[in-house]
């Protein structure tokens, strides 16, 4: 805007110095005119004409008197002549006939002149007898003369006054546009002397920004080379110095190229120079920081952060290049790197070691608990009684903390799989009133449901997941409560969207201090109660990482002496495809198996704790068990004596339970004949056909059942040896569950290890559809795990019935195993959809049996 008002302010200087020109040049004009006026002035000539006319009058008249001479008059007719003809010739004349009857007289005046002229020329003789008429004559045009004259004298007058007039304005207008033109050059002027102070003070700022730049520069820790379009270095810092080790004497006017780039890179860095010299356009130019590599004088290579502009200079485009050594900072980052990895590869071992150990310990926890559950306590006294529930009760706390342990360590690596259902969420709450109440009257506590909304009977969760954090914040309210009250409120006054759970307990409180630690791992906050809570302090660290992974939020309000309240906040929504009111069949009565008679039976198994629990289970109906670990140990008691039936395992180290089945059926021992029942946690068709070819009866899927056990020696010993039979766990139903081995199971454990090994199942199925898309992906030990588990979790399936299941984890654990893995991705998916089906179906089963207990 400030040029603009320059160029305006010019230009109007400008327009008004050419009207001041133009005026000055009608000024001259008129003057001029003026000038020419006074030079041929029409009044004075015309007054002469008449004195003329007067004097050729007096001479004719005194000629004739004889006192002047003839040529005296022809004299006098001569200037009278000439002065006419001034009139006639002026330019300024001609606008002088048009006034009034000047034309006439004047006209009068030449008619006097041109008759006269023959006579003035003529004889002497003629001219003086014409005197007395001339004289006459002259002094009647005299009169003619005088009128034009005066006539003349009024219209120069008139005119003289209008050029005067137009004179003096011409010059009022010349001064007028002189003081402004004067006025706005003294407004140029100060407008010339600011700008010339500001041009002073940007003239004084650019000089102390460019000292101040060369300052920066020079002392800049960052290296800065200038160079032109052609590569030629024309700027170099100290910094540059001290990094290339070149000095700027040697530097200045050296091609960039060869002094600072690579070798590898120095024919790229030319072909970019010369493509800028073509199209203009740079690779790096406007990228920001570029890490690139430069060379040292001692031809060192080292990495460094470049970053480029561009700038015109008199002499061309100019390329600035800040270039800053990383050396130290890529040696860091290096050294950084390996501790992060060396930290994360501890970390990891460190979960793996914790997961594994988790797996471990819970391995013999079952088997222990399981055994106990073998125990017959109605044999025992009250003291040994109450010392089998301390060890059962232990060992129950004992599988928890594993359990939690594994919790965490699934939750922290990201493999802890949701599966959300439609499910009554206030049946979940009262099946937790129920599994919990007994646990609260120990302490004195009512434990009481508010009756909640109908509408929570039909929403959308991980029911697994929320049950297990409510059970934890009811069991955390039990310890810290006497004698009081504990309430479970189900709210959904804001839409399901926003369903909010309250525990709130009338126990000691909580420190405002301790509100955010308590949910942190391995946190115990002590209480009043002389310190007799238990547990590992990672219950509420699991449950608010659940509350997280179920996209809600789990916190506590809480003041020492007036209780807690533990809200969870979940959205429960039903989604439009998701129909929750799932019908409960009617399950009918399942009809035990009968014991078989007592027989001599031979158990073959590897593995302590399930020989232990087969043992038990085969002692309970009255058998008589002997035990081996190995297939050459089986082989050895099975050629010692005779068996009624031999449970026998097929994985096992060293000889596997084929080839002793195939060893006794081909041997002429005692037991050549006898029945042989497999023991396995999965029968493919396949694999069934290997177990018949080699002789077997009967196949048992583990883990053993006492109702399946008398199934399978009814079976196989009611049919010859050569005579191959069915699996004896059950027939392959077509639908997801067999209700019959479900309920079994339920006839053979308490509720408590029904909804335990429910749970536990969900978990892991969980857990394993997590983890096998990384099992695919890696190969070799990713395989090998995906077939352990495979295998582990079929074992679990058949237990709880899951035949679809079952026979799909199977399935994946021999392709996995095999060497054609084609079609393992496509398992997934099947997998996926087959679980979703199966665990809608498996819960409303196994409530539905409890249902069926109660009522019974």
């Amino acid at each position: 805007m400030t040029g603009l008002r320059r160029v305006l302010a010019v230009l109007v200087v400008l327009l008004v110095v050419v009207t001041i020109a133009v005026l000055v040049l009608d000024l001259r004009q008129q003057v001029r005119r003026l000038a020419t006026s006074a030079a041929d002035n029409m009044q004075w000539t015309l007054g002469q004409t008449e004195v003329e006319l007067m004097a050729l009058e007096i001479a004719a008249l005194r000629a004739n008197a004889g006192v002047d001479t003839l040529e005296e008059v022809r004299l006098r007719y001569d200037v009278f002549y000439s002065r006419v003809q001034t009139i006639q010739d002026s330019s300024r004349f001609a606008a002088l006939l048009d006034v009034g009857d000047v034309q006439d007289r004047i006209s009068q005046v030449s008619a006097f002149r041109e008759a006269w002229l023959p006579v003035i020329d003529g004889p002497d003789a003629t001219l003086r007898a014409a005197l007395p008429r001339m004289a006459d004559e002259a002094r009647a045009t005299r009169g003619a003369v005088r009128d034009a004259t005066l006539a003349g004298v009024e219209y120069f007058s008139e005119l003289g006054y209008a050029q005067r007039d137009s004179l003096g304005r011409s010059m009022a207008r010349v001064g007028l546009l002189t003081v402004a033109l004067l006025a706005m050059l003294a407004v140029l002027s100060l407008a010339l002397f600011r700008l010339a102070r500001k041009s002073d003070a940007e003239a004084r700022e650019n000089r102390e920004n460019r000292e101040r730049i060369e300052t920066i520069l020079s002392t800049s820790l960052d290296a800065v080379v200038v160079s032109d379009d052609i590569g030629r270095i024309i700027e170099y810092n100290g910094a540059a110095e001290r990094v290339f080790g070149y000095s700027r004497a040697e530097a200045i006017g050296a091609d960039m190229a060869d002094l600072i780039i690579p070798d590898h890179f120095r024919d790229a860095h030319r072909e970019g120079m010369g493509r800028f010299r073509r199209d203009g356009s740079l690779r790096f130019m406007g990228k920001g920081t570029v890490r690139l590599e430069a060379k040292r004088r001692d031809g060192t290579i080292f990495p460094v952060d470049v970053s480029l502009a561009q700038a015109q200079s008199p002499d061309g485009e100019i390329f600035i290049a800040f270039l800053r050594d990383i050396s130290d900072r890529v040696r860091n980052e290096a050294a950084l790197k390996r501790a992060r990895d060396r930290a994360i590869a501890g970390e990891k071992q460190k979960a793996e070691l914790l997961a594994v150990m988790s797996h471990e310990m819970r391995t013999p926890l079952n088997g222990m608990l399981g055994t106990l559950e073998l125990v017959d306590d109605t044999a025992l006294d009250a003291r040994h009684q109450r010392y089998l529930r301390i060890v059962k009760d232990s060992g129950r706390v004992l599988l928890r903390h594993v359990n939690e342990v594994l919790d965490i360590s699934r939750l922290d690596a990201g493999k802890m799989s949701l599966r959300k259902t439609g499910f009554d969420l206030i049946a979940l709450l009262e099946e937790t009133i129920d599994n919990q109440r007994q646990n609260a009257s120990a302490h004195g506590n009512s434990l009481v449901l508010v009756p909640p909304n109908p509408e929570l009977h039909h929403v959308h969760g991980d029911p697994d997941r929320v049950r297990q954090v409510l059970l934890n914040l009811v069991s955390n309210a039990i310890k810290f409560t006497r004698n009081g009250r504990i309430s479970i409120e189900a709210d959904c006054s804001n839409g399901l969207e926003a369903v909010e759970l309250r525990v709130t307990d009338t126990g000691i409180g909580i420190a405002e201090a301790d509100l955010d630690r308590i949910f942190e791992d391995f946190v115990t906050i002590d209480s009043t109660y002389g310190r007799n809570t238990s547990g590992t302090g990672l219950g509420l660290g699991i449950s608010r990482r659940l509350a997280t992974a179920l996209d809600g939020e789990l916190d506590v309000e809480s003041e020492p002496g007036d209780g807690s309240v533990f809200w969870l906040r979940l959205p429960l929504a039903l989604p439009e495809q998701v129909h929750s009111d799932l019908p409960i069949p009617e399950i009918a009565p399942v009809k035990p198996a009968q014991a078989p008679p007592a027989c001599n039976i031979l158990l073959v198994e590897d593995n302590e704790i399930n020989r232990i629990v087969g043992r038990e289970l085969l002692e309970h109906d009255g058998h008589q068990v002997e035990t081996a670990a190995s297939g050459e140990l089986a082989l050895k008691r099975a050629a010692a004596r005779r068996y009624d039936a031999v449970l026998l395992d097929i994985s096992m180290p060293g000889l596997d339970g084929i080839s002793v089945a195939r060893a006794l059926r081909a041997g002429a021992g005692v037991n050549a004949n006898t029945p042989i029942i497999a023991t396995t946690a999965h029968a493919l068709p396949q694999e069934k056909e290997a177990f018949l070819a080699a002789g077997m009866q009967a196949a048992l899927i583990k883990p053993l059942t006492l109702d399946a056990i008398r199934r399978a020696l009814t079976q196989a010993m009611t049919i010859e040896a050569a005579q191959p039979m069915p699996p004896a766990s059950g027939p392959e139903a077509p639908t997801n569950i067999d209700t019959s081995q479900l309920a079994d199971m339920h006839q053979h454990l308490s509720s408590t290890h029904m909804t335990y090994i429910h749970d536990r199942f969900v978990g892991d199925m969980s857990d394993f559809l997590g983890a096998m898309p990384e099992w695919l992906q890696s190969g070799g030990e990713g395989l090998a795990s995906l077939a352990s588990e495979a295998h582990r979790l079929s074992g679990s399936a058949a237990v709880l019935g899951a035949v679809q299941l079952t026979a799909l984890l199977q399935a994946i654990h021999t392709e996995a195993l095999s060497t054609h893995r084609t079609n393992l991705n496509a398992r997934l998916e099947d997998l996926t959809a087959c679980w979703t089906s199966t665990r809608a179906a498996l819960s409303v089963e196994v409530q539905a049996l409890e249902q069926a207990q109660k009522a019974r």
